[in-house]
């Protein structure tokens, strides 16, 4: 299952000096669900809050995040790939869209 992170524009937060607005994101909140529909659904029954308060969730920007489960897929894609792709790569040969750099990038962004 995906987790998706829900925030908006909309709104202001009240910083710790309560006599000033700050303008900025607001988290509506984090959910799981199969795909964004499902996972605005599931934070529309979680958080009647939301709407009751003006937020217009279809407005919400929504963001994927990373789970435990999807790096640990992500690790096994590397590690299956790596040993081959390591033993035949020569930096001076290939370009940097070469699998290789993919497979750096992926596991830096997992680490």
């Amino acid at each position: 299952m995906n987790e998706y992170i829900f925030y908006t524009l909309e709104g202001f937060t009240s910083p710790p000096r309560e006599d000033k607005e700050v303008e900025n994101c607001q988290l509506l909140g984090c959910v799981q669900g199969n795909n964004i529909d499902e996972a605005r659904m599931n934070l529309e029954q979680r958080c009647p809050w939301i709407e009751e308060c003006g937020f217009n969730i279809y407005e919400a920007f929504i963001q994927q995040l990373l789970t435990e489960e999807s790096k640990q897929d992500i690790r096994t894609v590397i590690q299956y790939l790596w040993n081959n792709e390591y033993k035949n790569f020569q930096e001076t040969d290939e370009p940097n869209d070469h699998i290789y750099h993919t497979l750096l990038r992926l596991r830096d962004l997992i680490s």
